[in-house]
């Protein structure tokens, strides 16, 4: 068919108009998908700009908590090196305390032994606190302290801590006041141990920072509720101090606080202290005025007192026991503490074996069989625990086992063995502490003397008086006899020291023979040999 010229145009014009619809359409889709993607790549650089200032901001909270941190770090590092002056400067005092009265007695110097082992026992028990309050401070952080519930008299408490400062006051010229302001019930219930250090670490601290004046205790009780007030006239806590006075480790800067004993422990306990016992702490200092620490605490009054107790009035001093002789084993790896126990409970009727550790103890045990079994805690080449399970588990006897340890918290994580053993007791070994505890594990009967030895009536040795004497006492007159007469006053006191009481009259003779070694009488000691064989 052939198109006329009119249709030919008609044809073009359509063509025309379509291939401009194609391109405008082209054209409007280009401009979509560019804002498309220009939108697209806005939001990308958003994001990627809210990301970048994100991690800038991170950045910046991880620099500032670095250099917090390094401020804490260096703040800790101070407070160690203070802590460690401190420490070195209160250790190294009782150390020369005790050093120099060993060399004193070495050398024989015409020095009271017993004044000297008062002082050498002091200082002892003052390193004893220093390293029970770093303790303290560990138990308190690993919440291994727990608040007992003691029937307690408060008056009693309050005199006996009194009691303790009146010297130390009166020394260094201070006057130390009790104040009751309205009337303490006759017993009250609270953690007795717990309270009474809180009591001795503020009335210690108020003397030591105290030159002159008088320090003062003041106590208020209401409602079952006590407020203990301790106050001293010296020279005060600076308000920078202040703020900080109940951190660890921290002291006063100024040169009279740093120029006394103490490692900034005493108050960061006696705070947690408080605290566990349900009390509040708080202090007002006035630099040049004085000091006051305020303890509010809750003592809730016991009524019922028919089941308390009274305190049990001191028998004396333990000399031995009531029975036959019994055997003890210690096994310790310390060759000294070994031998310090030994000569503690020999005297006192004991047959006494050692053991270097768990080995050579669990051999010992099948040799000797003990009645009791006194076990260090942390021995080489076997464990403590392991040792007394043994001892329990492999020998029919069965006997008696007392931990010796250093300190609580090493058997607390094995509490749930503590059916290995009967007891445990701390070192440093208190002697009347270990005796008290040998007595209830082994239900002993001691004998007591109540008087000095230099008190005992000294009968008539030649009228048969020591008739009853042991065997063992009488086979030891030829080597006391023979060690008098030469002069020997420590050959005697090894003799004497390595006897077993067995009777009352045992008991009396080693008594009246010590008080002849102590006042060097060695012609009375022969004698009365002499007259006892009689």
């Amino acid at each position: 068919m052939v198109l006329g010229r009119g249709s030919t145009l008609i044809w073009y014009s359509v063509s025309v108009i379509l291939c401009l619809g194609l391109q405008a359409g082209v054209g409007v889709w280009q401009l979509v998908l560019q804002e498309k993607r220009h939108r697209t790549a806005e939001v990308e650089a958003q994001n990627y700009l809210n990301a970048l200032k994100a991690e800038l901001d991170e950045s910046t909270r991880a620099q500032t908590a670095l250099r917090r941190a390094h401020d804490v770090a260096l703040a800790a590092n101070e407070a160690k090196t203070r802590y460690l002056v401190s420490v070195s400067h209160d250790v190294r005092s009782p150390l020369n305390t005790i050093y120099g009265y060993a060399q004193l007695l070495e050398r024989g110097n015409p020095f009271p032994p017993k004044e000297a082992g008062a002082v050498i026992r002091q200082s002892t028990e003052y390193l004893t606190s220093l390293v029970e309050a770093l303790l303290e401070v560990s138990k308190i952080e690993s919440k291994h302290v727990e608040v007992q519930s003691d029937v307690v008299s408060i008056r009693d408490l309050l005199e006996h801590v009194i009691m303790m400062f009146r010297v130390q006051a009166q020394a260094r010229g201070l006057k130390l006041d009790v104040i009751v302001h309205d009337p303490l019930p006759t017993r009250i219930r609270t953690d007795e141990k717990r309270l009474r250090q809180i009591l001795v670490n503020l009335l210690s601290n108020a003397i030591k920072y105290t030159d002159e004046g008088c320090v003062t205790l003041s106590v208020h009780y209401r409602n079952e509720v006590a407020r203990i007030e301790v106050s001293d006239t010296g020279a005060g806590i600076g308000p920078d101090d202040l703020e900080r006075v109940f951190e660890p480790f921290e002291r006063g800067c100024d040169a009279q606080t740093q120029g006394k004993p103490g490692i900034g422990l005493g108050l960061a306990i006696t705070r947690v202290l408080t605290q566990m016992l349900g009390g509040e702490i708080t202090v007002d200092s006035h630099v040049g005025v004085g000091t006051t620490f305020c303890l509010r605490i809750m003592l809730p009054i016991v009524h019922n007192l028919s089941d308390t107790a009274e305190p049990t009035p001191s028998k004396g001093q333990i000399v031995g026991y009531k029975g036959k002789p019994l055997s003890v084993l210690v096994v310790d790896h310390d060759a000294l503490q070994r031998d310090f126990l030994e000569a503690l409970l020999v005297p006192l009727g004991f047959v006494v074996h050692q053991a270097y550790d768990g080995l050579s103890g669990l051999h010992a045990v099948t040799q000797c069989h003990p009645d009791m079994v006194l076990l260090s805690v942390k021995m080489p080449s076997e464990d403590d625990l392991v040792t007394a399970a043994k001892i329990r588990s492999e020998h029919p006897r069965k006997p008696a086992i007392i931990m010796v340890s250093a300190g609580n918290a090493e058997l607390s994580a094995d509490a749930d063995r503590a059916t290995d053993y009967d007891a445990f007791v701390t070192k440093p070994v208190d002697s009347n502490t270990l005796l008290t505890t040998i007595g209830h594990v082994l239900h002993l009967e001691w004998i007591y003397v109540k008087d000095d030895e230099v008190e005992i009536d000294i009968p008539d040795f030649s009228n048969g008086y020591f008739s009853d004497l042991s065997s063992k006492i009488r086979q030891s007159f030829h080597k006391i006899r023979q060690a008098s007469e030469l002069g020997h006053v420590r050959g005697v006191e090894n003799v004497l020291n390595s006897l077993a009481i067995e009777t009352e009259s045992d008991r009396v003779f080693i008594a009246i023979i010590k008080r002849y070694v102590r006042d060097f009488d060695l012609a009375a000691i022969t004698r009365a040999i002499n007259d006892a064989e009689l």
